[in-house]
């Protein structure tokens, strides 16, 4: 069983890459794909999908606040497995009736439910924790668990000094949709998409600037003077793509070549063909860029999970940072004009990569099932564990 909540695309998408490979292996009979907020009642499925997203949307500063106060190891662990386990007895019910031999979780609402279970004796199966950022929060931890997924060595030593066992901790990447292991020749794909492959292109996912209207966006992107192909990406935003396919229009630019696009299934034909990503650096968003050798301009990083994934691709010379968005052209010109760099931050960014991360958590889940859940020592004692010493 592949469990996530859907607060937030990322969760999803790492949960469909585990899913896609448990399709073609043969190995695994029977595979569930389960959004745990599916379980739950309206009213808080709607609270805890939507909270989070409005919150950094119109209060960054405060869920700035709310993420270091809740990043301290098992301080909290009870209270939010009560909350998790008040709201999801469908789901705690659907687990059982499906028996998983492995639960594999992208999000910690269902590994919180799940090892909740496995302390009360209330079921056997191994679970997994697949952590899908650069950085390890507390609301990831587990006290009862067989194994964890990180994306970096340094999350693994953070769990290794948490007491969790080293070989129960894996550095195996975030999973991503395989396609993007597999992503074809760039000449190919310039071809099939009226690019001129001799020239550098520039991929921009609108999502990241927020509510910035679209004449402001290309008045600022318009500030490039390095000739080359420039892809924006507008999601299901149909009224940003209208606006900035009218400036466009009103102010046509020699050296660069538009290319603006509404949803598009394609998007690791795009990244494949791209010489630079401008965008936020989610945990999947990051790890796709990495497997397809692309450097970030990091933009709108979100407070949190995604300044420690900022800073992971800035250390490693796989990502700049522009100080402002009047400034924005001026450093996406700097590295058009400087090839070298830009080839060192592309081979820097695909050494980072785990394109094959989703097969790689499978197939470790799989060589080591039913080796027996770990409880890691929290430092607290439940009220049973005090009971058991008084008797």
């Amino acid at each position: 069983m592949i469990l996530y909540a859907n607060a937030g695309n990322g969760h999803r998408r790492a949960a469909e890459a585990l899913a896609a490979v448990c399709e073609k292996d043969e190995r695994i009979s029977e595979y569930k794909l389960v959004d745990a907020l599916d379980y739950t009642n309206k009213v808080f499925q709607e609270l805890y999908a939507n909270l989070y997203i409005e919150a950094v949307k119109k209060a960054p500063l405060l869920w700035s606040m709310a993420f270091d106060d809740s990043d301290q190891p098992w301080v909290r662990e009870k209270g939010r497995m009560l909350m998790h386990r008040l709201h999801s007895h469908p789901l705690a019910k659907e687990i059982k009736k499906f028996q998983p031999d492995l639960c594999l979780c992208t999000h910690f609402m269902p590994s919180d439910i799940i090892s909740t279970m496995l302390r009360e004796d209330d079921i056997q199966t191994d679970l997994g924790v697949v952590v899908t950022d650069y950085y390890v929060h507390a609301s990831w931890l587990e006290s009862f668990v067989n194994r964890v997924y990180v994306a970096k060595e340094e999350s693994r030593e953070q769990l290794v000094r948490l007491k969790f066992p080293p070989k129960r901790v894996k550095t195996l990447g975030i999973p991503i949709d395989p396609m993007f292991g597999n992503l074809g020749d760039r000449n190919e794909l310039c071809a099939k998409h009226g690019i001129d492959p001799a020239l550098p292109m520039v991929l921009l996912s609108a999502g990241a600037f927020g509510v910035m209207s679209g004449d402001d966006m290309a008045q600022m992107l318009s500030g490039i003077s390095s000739p080359c192909h420039l892809a924006v990406v507008c999601g299901n935003n149909k009224k940003l793509k209208e606006q900035i396919e009218k400036y466009i229009a009103g102010n046509p630019a020699e050296n660069i070549t538009y290319h603006i696009l509404g949803f598009t299934k394609e998007m690791h034909e795009w990244m494949a063909m791209a010489s630079l990503f401008i965008g936020k650096p989610g945990g999947l968003s990051t790890s796709e860029c990495l497997a397809c050798g692309l450097p970030m301009v990091i933009w709108n990083p979100i407070p949190g999970q995604e300044v420690f994934n900022s800073i992971y691709l800035l250390e490693n010379g796989a990502a700049i940072s522009p100080d402002s968005v009047s400034t924005l052209s001026f450093r996406i010109d700097q590295l058009l004009k400087n090839p070298e760099k830009l080839k060192r931050m592309q081979e820097s960014a695909k050494a980072l990569s785990r394109p094959d991360a989703a097969r790689a958590i499978v197939d470790d889940a799989i060589e080591h099932l039913g080796e027996g859940v770990v409880r890691i020592p929290t430092g607290k004692k439940g009220l049973r564990d005090r009971l058991r010493e008084r008797l």
